[in-house]
């Protein structure tokens, strides 16, 4: 799937005002991101697609246990007591 943004998958927005395509074009303007705007009053707003070029998610980061640290599976052993085991019996 092409990246948003990108002339194969533009940013797509629907407006009520002048205002904000002129702020929306801006945005895009700026980030040199491909998108077209829609005025349609009947529906509402959707701007979501420029929120997500935004603001785009986090990556999530897993934290990996240290052998002297509790356990993650929540018995309340030390890691190297209790999962951490598991390694050393299978290996």
């Amino acid at each position: 799937m092409a990246k948003l943004g990108t002339k194969k998958r533009p940013i797509i927005v629907r407006v009520h005002s002048d205002e904000k395509a002129m702020y929306v074009a801006e945005k895009c303007t700026e980030n040199g991101w491909i998108y077209i705007i829609g005025f349609d009053a009947d529906k509402p707003e959707d701007i979501s697609d420029l929120e997500k070029m935004l603001n785009p998610p986090s990556p999530v980061v897993s934290k990996k246990s240290g052998r002297n640290e509790p356990c993650q599976c929540g018995s309340g052993k030390k890691y190297k007591k209790c999962c951490g085991l598991e390694g050393v019996l299978s290996a």
